[in-house]
C-alpha cells in the first residue's frame, strides 16, 4: 500500500510540474493577448464614439466650437493610448505567479479567471471614462452609469441585443430610475465596448482568443487529472489507516 501511495504521489508531483510549465505558457499566451487587444479596443472605441456623435447625436456634436470638437477627439485618443499601460499592468499577478516552484492547477485555473473578469471591468471602466467625457462636452446625459451598464448586462444574460451597432448600448428607462438623455422619452444611447464583439470582429484578437481555449483545455485537463490522482491517493491513505489500525476481536 505505502508503493501505491508512493507511486501516486510521483504522479501529482508530475502533474503539478506541468502545470508550472502552463503557467510561464499562460503568461506569454495573455501576454501576446492583451499586446492584441490593445489597439484594437482603442480602435473600436473611436468608431463607437464617430458613430455616437455624428449618427445619434449629430446636433449636439454641431453645437461644439472646433476647438470643442478636436479637445474632445484627443481626449478619446488618450484614452485608448493609456489602455496599454492597463491591460499590461493586470498581468502583474501573473507575472508574480510564475515564480512559484509548486503550482496545481486550481490555483492557476483561480488566478485566470480573475485576469478574465479584469480585463472585462477595463472595458467597463474605459466605457464609462469615454461616456464622462461626451457627457462633459454635452453630447449624451446620463444620470447613473452604473445603473446604464447593469441594464446591459441584464440584457446580455437574457439574450436580448443591446444595439444593432457594436459597442453602443440603448436603453429606455424613465428618469426615476436615474436615467435620461436630451430629449424626454427616448433612449439613452451610449459607449459600452464588449469583448464578445471585439474578439468576434477582429481577425488578430480572435486568433489570440482561440489559443487562449485551447490553453483553458489544457489546463481543465490538468485540473481533472490532479482532483482524481488526489482522490486516488485519499483513498488509498484510508485504506492503509484502516488495515494498520484494524484489530481484529478475539474469539472466545
Amino acid at each position: 500500500m505505502a508503493t501505491e501511495i508512493t507511486q501516486i504521489q510521483k504522479h501529482l508531483d508530475q502533474l503539478t510540474q506541468q502545470t508550472v510549465e502552463l503557467t510561464h505558457e499562460a503568461r506569454e499566451s495573455y501576454q501576446q493577448y492583451l499586446a492584441l487587444l490593445s489597439p484594437a479596443v482603442a480602435q473600436k472605441l473611436i468608431l463607437a464614439s464617430y458613430h455616437l456623435c455624428t449618427q445619434i447625436y449629430p446636433e449636439a456634436f454641431l453645437q461644439l466650437s472646433l476647438n470643442q470638437q478636436q479637445t474632445l477627439q484627443q481626449k478619446l485618443q488618450h484614452l485608448g493610448q493609456n489602455l496599454e499601460e492597463s491591460l499590461t499592468t493586470l498581468l502583474q499577478p501573473l507575472n508574480t505567479f510564475v515564480t512559484t516552484e509548486e503550482v496545481e492547477p486550481e490555483q492557476l485555473i483561480t488566478l485566470l479567471q480573475d485576469l478574465e473578469q479584469a480585463i472585462l471591468e477595463v472595458l467597463r471602466q474605459i466605457s464609462q471614462q469615454a461616456n464622462q467625457l461626451l457627457q462633459d462636452h454635452q453630447i449624451l446625459e446620463i444620470k447613473s452609469m452604473d445603473l446604464l451598464f447593469e441594464i446591459a448586462s441584464k440584457a446580455a444574460e437574457h439574450g436580448r441585443p443591446i444595439t444593432s451597432t457594436p459597442h453602443l448600448i440603448k436603453a429606455l428607462v424613465d428618469d426615476e430610475e436615474g436615467l435620461s438623455s436630451t430629449t424626454s422619452g427616448d433612449p439613452v444611447v451610449a459607449i459600452f465596448l464588449q469583448l464578445s464583439d471585439l474578439e468576434f470582429t477582429d481577425a488578430d484578437v480572435m486568433n489570440g482568443r482561440h489559443q487562449l481555449r485551447q490553453l483553458w483545455q489544457k489546463l481543465k485537463s490538468l485540473q481533472e487529472s490532479f482532483r482524481q490522482q488526489q482522490r486516488e491517493k485519499t483513498i488509498a491513505e484510508a485504506t492503509a489507516a484502516w488495515r494498520a489500525s484494524w484489530f481484529p476481536l478475539s474469539s472466545e
